[in-house]
């Protein structure tokens, strides 16, 4: 695969970092700027470059933070299509959220089922309740020796159906 030139991407990390030193002090409005000035720069396909998964997982966040649910969700799809996206448990975590906030809640199970999958129950520990009591009844119950093997070999993983 080819790689971006040190210049280009030294400037997406700058957009980056600007984007999560906002972020952080919750200035989402702002930070959404520098995001997707971040990704503007990104060669297209975008989701074929490793970076894009920070810069779409970011926007994803700042989008749920600001209570932009649907944009959030295409931020947290487009995530999952990027190289390592869909071996992301925060990924899937945001997309759930987003799925839970958009009422759908067989897709909010599934994605955060595979947070759950990939994270354990430790990727929940800082977010609000609903989203883990919503999986509780099948993140509890005892694994039987055949979804075991499949949670050791994440590449036989049920492929997902959030690409909409």
């Amino acid at each position: 695969m080819e790689e971006l030139s040190d210049d280009l991407y030294d400037g997406i990390i700058v957009e980056l970092e600007a984007g999560d030193d906002l972020s952080e002090r919750l200035l989402f409005k702002a930070a959404l700027s520098h995001y997707q000035r971040g990704l503007d720069k990104v060669p297209n396909p975008q989701t074929d470059w490793e970076v894009s998964l920070h810069l779409y997982t970011a926007l994803g966040d700042c989008y749920q933070n600001l209570g932009e649910f649907e944009l959030a969700n295409d931020s947290y799809n487009s995530a999952l299509q990027c190289p390592d996206g869909l071996s992301n448990g925060y990924v899937w975590l945001g997309l759930g959220q987003s799925y839970y906030r958009l009422n759908n809640m067989e897709k909010a199970k599934d994605a955060l089922m595979s947070a759950f999958t990939l994270e354990g129950h430790e990727i929940f520990e800082e977010e609000d309740e609903v989203y883990y009591d919503l999986i509780k009844t099948d993140a509890e119950r005892p694994i039987d020796s055949d979804e075991e093997a499949n949670r050791s070999n994440k590449d036989d993983r049920p492929k997902h159906r959030f690409f909409d």
